[in-house]
């Protein structure tokens, strides 16, 4: 069904203000959220909110900085949701970038933040290139010529500050985010063909079957996951292949996991507006290389951003009516409470 986005950006409001978020927490929260589901990120999106409220994070330690030097920034979030501490984390990263062209940040023991693209998204849009990749915080992806867990889908984002926004790209290094399983456990709906395991190692489309997941592009998409989940493994003093049979349903919880984002100024090496010329006008050149027959050129994150300026202008996206009706709930129970 067709809602208006300023109708569901209220209600989460609301329903957030009641459960005690601060206003400078609101925004970045919703934008998680909502951000992903604009996006067409369903797995990643307003699904995921519920599961969020239900837990109390008030009462956990305040993450301890391990090391803060003029590159690099370390914390050990202590289980905070990165939902909750990922602007601060990108803003030590960009405060380092402002003043040597490149920032770092590390994070150990942190509850996911949900997409990285949303972290990738707010680093961008202030003229930074970010990087942005962490752990998957539990073990689904397969390796190349086997079917056993080995790896986290550790998803990956970059974001570019370009002359029309922010663009941004965010994948799993699997050939499907793990959410899908949850989605399709939450709507009961099958798996897309040829891209899970069931535990004897055969392809499945029942997500109650789902065991692993395949990586994308075989060797080298695993070559990926393998190194990412060094760096937010091993580098950190964070667990590896780590397994467990939760994360099919929202509201399970993974491990906690690490993550790292890098963020460079291009303010200091060519200048921003140079860099969104020549970034623009590299776009402008693929677009205008030759389509297959029936097709069109696609620059990875360009539909995407199309979809939030769409849903933004016309103040309308489509979402499940079961979503609705979910979301509608959460504000009637902060309501009686």
């Amino acid at each position: 069904m067709k809602v208006k986005v300023s109708e569901i950006t209220n209600l989460m409001e609301q329903v957030l203000r009641r459960a005690k978020y601060n206003d400078d927490q609101i925004p970045f929260i919703i934008d998680m959220y909502l951000g992903g589901e604009m996006r067409g990120h369903v797995t990643h999106g307003l699904a995921n909110f519920g599961s969020f409220l239900k837990h109390d994070y008030s009462k956990l330690p305040k993450p301890e900085v391990i090391a803060a030097t003029e590159a690099c920034y370390f914390i050990d979030a202590k289980s905070n949701p990165g939902v909750l501490i990922g602007q601060s984390i990108a803003d030590e990263a960009i405060k380092r970038a402002r003043k040597q062209i490149v920032g770092f940040a590390l994070v150990k023991n942190l509850d996911s933040w949900l997409r990285p693209g949303a972290i990738a998204e707010y680093i961008a849009n202030q003229g930074f290139i970010a990087y942005v990749v962490n752990s998957g915080g539990g073990s689904v992806v397969a390796p190349p010529g086997g079917f056993d867990r080995a790896t986290g889908t550790n998803p990956i984002a970059y974001g570019l500050p370009t002359g029309d926004g922010a663009l941004v790209v965010d994948i799993a290094t699997s050939k499907r985010a793990w959410g899908t399983v949850r989605l399709a456990n939450k709507f009961d709906t099958e798996l897309p063909e040829n891209s899970f395991y069931d535990s004897s190692g055969q392809i499945t489309t029942n997500p109650k079957e789902a065991y692993s997941v395949l990586p994308f592009g075989d060797h080298k998409g695993f070559s990926l996951a393998f190194f990412n989940e060094i760096m937010a493994g091993a580098l950190l003093g964070m667990p590896m292949m780590i397994l467990s049979d939760t994360g099919s349903h929202f509201g399970d919880k993974f491990s906690d996991r690490g993550a790292y984002i890098l963020v460079v100024d291009p303010e200091k090496t060519v200048g921003l507006d140079n860099f969104k010329l020549q970034v623009d006008s590299y776009i402008n050149k693929i677009e205008n290389t030759r389509p297959l027959d029936g097709q069109t050129i696609r620059i990875p994150g360009r539909q995407a951003m199309k979809k939030v300026t769409d849903a933004v202008e016309n103040d309308e996206m489509e979402i499940p009516d079961e979503l609705w009706s979910e979301l509608q709930q959460l504000e009637n129970a902060e309501e009686d409470k």
